[in-house]
């Protein structure tokens, strides 16, 4: 245990320990820098898919809620 210590105390005395955790820190950021551009580059392709079926969809959508809506007054002027 002693032997280790002592050599923590020699690599942070020469300056090793400081490159080796400075180098590890730009690799994580670059890998975050990566991660985020490839997040991005996702994402808008994901917006810019061109054709009309996410307004099918939207309309599609919006005439489900208005069925299950007439549905619910229908339902409720049954009952009383």
């Amino acid at each position: 245990m002693a032997g280790l210590r002592r050599f923590g105390a020699v690599a942070q005395a020469s300056g090793i320990g400081h490159a080796v955790t400075e180098q590890h820190s730009k690799r994580i950021a670059r890998q975050w820098d990566r991660e985020i551009e490839d997040e991005i580059r996702r994402e808008a392709a994901r917006n810019a898919a061109p054709g009309p079926w996410k307004a099918v969809a939207w309309g599609a959508l919006w005439v489900l809620w208005l069925g299950l809506l007439a549905l619910l007054i229908a339902h409720t002027k049954a009952l009383g």
